[in-house]
């Protein structure tokens, strides 16, 4: 099921109940944690892999999902994967029952044609998050980034990849004209990737602070892009890693684009979900 599904997570899925008003549910999975947000206290639960969201007690939860970020291309940077139920909280309504959370992997980088885009995360089938565009390539085949919750970096100039919606992230960034031989940076959760028109990569779009929505005592920095691959590579955004062709390392980041090598592995994404207790 898992295999098959996540093949779909193209655009994020938002078919999903949102409910304003009524009675917090219970539920198990993942990593338990009691959190205080407001001055409300929470359970949250933490997915970083496949497992089981069990609701014991039907009621309302607060989501939050990442997808997997996408692979840096040979210059481009790949993009991060959508962050959906941060912009605003995002409440779904869920009955007793058990839910599969789907995490989505990260793209694996590449150095010719397609590279390899982040996959969704899901809880069920009741709402997903998609992953991030790939990085693009100069080798005539894929010098556009690809598009994904985050848009990949390009090669040439006015080649970039789109996000699937503004709300979940951003595009990337185009590379450089006449052979410089630089990548576009990816587009992160917070800003678009960094463009370029010279033997510098482009910049990886900013990635974002979550601590406010998960309680955490300290920054926690996810979904940024990629830097774009050059003889200098881009600088890192917010959340990003630097180095031509490094991978990424926090929830949905996409991977670095490397300088006419094979590019970093995007990130994989993230589920949280969470009660008031």
């Amino acid at each position: 099921m898992g295999t098959a599904r996540r093949q779909l997570g193209y655009v994020s899925s938002l078919t999903t109940q949102t409910v304003t008003a009524g009675t917090y549910g219970t539920a198990t999975g993942g990593t338990s944690s009691p959190i205080t947000v407001g001055g409300q206290n929470y359970t949250l639960l933490t997915f970083s892999s496949d497992d089981n969201l069990v609701v014991s007690q039907a009621g309302l939860f607060d989501v939050m999902l990442a997808g997997g970020g996408g692979g840096g291309g040979g210059y481009g940077g790949g993009g991060a994967g959508a962050l959906v139920g941060l912009a605003s909280t995002t409440t779904i309504y869920l009955d007793a029952g058990t839910y599969a959370v789907d995490i989505g992997a990260g793209g694996a980088g590449g150095n010719t044609g397609k590279v390899e885009r982040g996959l969704a995360s899901y809880i069920g089938t009741k709402i997903s998050a998609c992953g991030g565009g790939g990085g693009g390539n100069n080798d005539s085949v894929r010098w556009y980034g690809g598009h994904g919750g985050s848009g990949g970096g390009g090669v040439q100039s006015g080649y970039f990849g789109l996000t699937v919606d503004d709300t979940f992230g951003n595009n990337g960034g185009s590379g450089g004209s006449g052979g410089t031989q630089a990548g576009g940076g990816g587009g992160g959760y917070a800003s678009a990737g960094g463009s370029t028109g010279g033997s510098t990569g482009g910049s990886g779009g900013d990635g974002i602070d979550i601590s406010s929505w998960t309680g955490a005592g300290s920054a926690d920095n996810i979904a940024a892009g990629g830097v774009g691959g050059g003889s200098t590579a881009g600088t890192a955004g917010t959340g990003g890693v630097s180095g031509n062709g490094t991978a990424a390392n926090t929830a949905g980041s996409g991977g670095n684009g490397s300088y006419a090598g094979t590019g970093g592995a995007g990130a994989a994404g993230k589920v949280w979900v969470r009660f008031k207790v």
